[in-house]
């Protein structure tokens, strides 16, 4: 046997608003309480309490029912806390059942409601609890997105209990792909911190956690130390599913050592609980590993009716990791009973399934978002330096500009001097002169007003040739049929632009661009920009998103002739170019500080561009990235430039800024394409109010 299914916990919080009204307090005293109970929200904490009370025993039925008494009281009072609070419990509830779809229905609904209240404990909460969920369901790139955002909050807030929760949760997402050191890293941090609160429950988890390790790294003896710890910790506080979790554990450790009827005495021993307390997950990790004892036994008969239990419980749940261990174990079975196209099946299923949960491919993403966490302090020292540093040179130049002036004015002075002292010596010719100036001034002024009267005019004609070359509202309604194009130039004419192609019926690109500049010049740089777009795609048949901007780079810098030399002038684009596969569901994109938003679920993504320009020339760098995103039907799509964010207005004249045109979106994802265009046509406006505005706007919305 290759595989066994070890337990290592995932840590759900307790949100309770009430108190005095802790889990150590017991049910009749809370059920007297409710009784005697005066104030309304009241009521609603010892119905939270209470359905928490029975959660921690396994009584999920009577934990249901009170969940839900508290929350119908909740909507009733109007009382936001304790619908937050509800709908957590509830999601627990499912959570331990091994329902994951509704568990994450309910916590996805706690989340709105703490960030309509401005609850951080809640948020932080909430995203830990959708991070297990993930995990369960096998996405474990959601899973690692949503715990280090909870971790992030808990450290905002100072919460030990929180962080901890965190460094555990975390950990067994890394326990879970095989990254045996990571995971001891952050079972350590969390050790640490709730040996030092007294959270014996948390402690309980990690040594079990602990135990896995040492387990997988062939050391037994440190595992089965470990995992003993675990398990007097868990009777001590009549943890019922941590102690049938141990009984699972030591059993596979009395398996490795060949002991296999004490092995199968734990594993029994972990059976009975999880059927006293309805832990389906906990039985059907029991099941695999019983299974596996008797196959090694050679008593197939055995084996088989307990990896068929175990199989019809992970289905029923969804329970993915389960399901894997159990296909490779009824893979061996049939091999050794010679039921060979049986083996070949479940080997089949086996494979498929695996690749599914453990691919390098998230592995590296889980990597990467761990070191984003862990670099996003050092991001914020580096802004504050070069802010310093921009804010120090501003002072410069205005220093400079203020001399400048000085001289100037001075030697205006002493022109105008010159001109009133010759004109003091000759009066009547100065008079005469003057008069000749007048006339030729007036010239000159309607000379002026002539031209910039064509200067309008060929502006306008040019906003018109810009307009006819921009995808048109027919050719984008074809294309993207559920989608919305905000424009606004800041001058008739715009440095941003939009650019779409149509690949064939099932695949189209649509970009976002902001060229160097506003006004004219800007314009110029978005009729190249859209020039060489159109001939790399139509004329070189690229349609890789990573490979169009990559040759776009190459084209414009050959067209503005950039260089390297230090005071050149860099002239470049931001884009963000994507292309859906509505055939497939697929999304590939690939951008140039221009990022893509991605809402699914109510959950704001943002796939981060690369951090510099098309067309301006950066030696050290590579070629652009390519993401490849598997999308679902109604995600939310956004592109657009920094015009939108970067637009001031507001009580102190402040910028928008991102993270209110991130909520913005979120709040508002959910209208209709049109409804959200003249949604954020009008929060802009109001935003702005009577000050100009700076800089062009553009932004997309394609709902799949």
């Amino acid at each position: 046997m290759k595989k066994k299914l070890k337990l290592f916990l995932f840590y759900i919080p307790i949100l309770i608003s009430f108190p005095l009204l802790s889990q150590q307090v017991k049910i009749d005293s809370l059920i007297l309480v409710l009784k005697t109970a005066k104030e309304d929200s009241t009521k609603v904490n010892t119905l939270i309490t209470l359905g928490r009370q029975y959660s921690n025993i396994g009584g999920y039925e009577h934990a249901l029912k009170y969940a839900q008494q508290a929350f119908q009281l909740s909507e009733k009072l109007l009382y936001e806390n304790g619908i937050g609070n509800a709908y957590n419990n509830i999601g627990e509830v499912y959570w331990n059942v091994g329902n994951f779809d509704k568990s994450l229905n309910h916590f996805n609904e706690a989340l709105i409601i703490w960030k309509k209240i401005g609850n951080k404990k809640g948020m932080a909460n909430s995203y830990n609890n959708l991070g297990l969920v993930y995990w369960n369901l096998g996405n474990y790139e959601l899973a690692v997105y949503n715990l280090l955002k909870s971790l992030k909050i808990w450290e905002e807030i100072g919460n030990k209990n929180g962080i901890g929760m965190a460094y555990l949760n975390i950990g067994n997402i890394y326990l879970n792909q095989g990254m045996n050191e990571k995971a001891l890293n952050f079972y350590s941090k969390s050790l640490k911190i709730n040996s030092e609160i007294g959270n014996k429950n948390v402690i309980a988890i990690n040594l079990n956690n602990i135990g896995i390790i040492y387990e997988n790294q062939g050391n037994l003896e440190k595992a089965l130390e470990n995992q003993l710890k675990a398990l007097k910790i868990r009777e001590e506080i009549k943890d019922k599913k941590g102690v049938a979790m141990s009984y699972n554990n030591i059993g596979l450790i009395y398996y490795e050592q060949r002991h296999y009827s004490k092995a199968l005495e734990y594993q029994h021993r972990s059976e009975i609980i999880n059927k006293e307390i309805g832990n389906t997950l906990g039985l059907a990790v029991s099941y695999t590993n019983m299974g596996n004892i008797y196959m090694r036994l050679k008593k197939f008969e055995e084996a088989l009716i307990y990896d068929n239990l175990a199989l019809s419980l992970s289905e029923s749940i969804g329970y993915k990791l389960g399901m894997k261990e159990t296909y490779f174990s009824l893979a061996q079975l049939n091999e050794e009973r010679g039921n060979y196209i049986q083996a070949l099946k479940y080997h089949k299923l086996f494979s498929e399934i695996k690749d599914t949960l453990l691919n390098e491919k998230s592995s590296e993403q889980i990597t990467e978002m761990n070191t984003k966490y862990d670099t996003e302090k050092k991001d914020k020292e580096i802004i504050k330096k070069d802010l310093e540093i921009s804010k120090h040179q501003a002072e410069t130049e205005r220093q400079t500009l203020q001399r400048n002036a000085f001289i100037i004015g001075f030697a205006l002075v002493m022109v105008l001097a010159f001109f009133i002292f010759k004109g003091y010596r000759q009066k009547q010719n100065a008079n005469r002169l003057l008069e000749e100036k007048n006339i030729l001034i007036e010239k000159q002024k309607q000379l002026v007003e002539e031209k910039n009267g064509k200067i309008t005019d060929s502006i306008n004609y040019a906003k018109r040739i810009q307009q006819a070359i921009l995808p048109s509202e027919e050719m984008i309604k074809s294309a993207l049929p559920d989608s919305f194009v905000f424009f606004k130039p800041k001058d008739i004419v715009s440095g941003d632009f939009y650019w779409l192609h149509t690949i064939n019926k099932n695949e189209v690109l649509f970009a976002v661009a902001d060229c160097t500049g506003h006004g004219v010049p800007g314009a110029l740089m978005s009729m190249m920009g859209f020039n060489l777009l159109e001939q790399v795609v139509k004329e070189h048949h690229v349609y890789e998103p990573a490979l169009i901007l990559n040759e776009l780079n190459k084209l414009m810098m050959e067209s503005l002739r950039q260089t390297d030399e230090f005071g050149s002038k860099k002239n470049g684009t931001d884009i963000a170019l994507c292309k859906i596969n509505f055939q497939n569901l697929e999304l590939e994109y690939a951008g140039a500080h221009n990022s893509l938003y991605l809402i699914r679920y109510g959950i704001l993504t943002e796939i981060k561009a690369d951090r510099r320009s098309v067309g301006i020339s950066f030696p050290k760098s590579g070629p652009f990235l390519n993401h490849k995103i598997k999308l679902e039907k109604d995600d939310c799509l956004y592109v657009f430039s920094d015009g939108y964010a970067d637009q001031k207005g507001g009580l102190e004249n402040k910028k928008f800024f991102y993270q209110p045109f991130k909520d913005m979106l979120i709040d508002n994802h959910q209208l209709s394409m049109q409804e959200q265009l003249v949604k954020f046509e009008l929060v802009i406006s109001e935003w702005q109010g009577n000050n100009e505005q700076i800089d062009d706007m553009l932004l997309i919305g394609v709902r799949i």
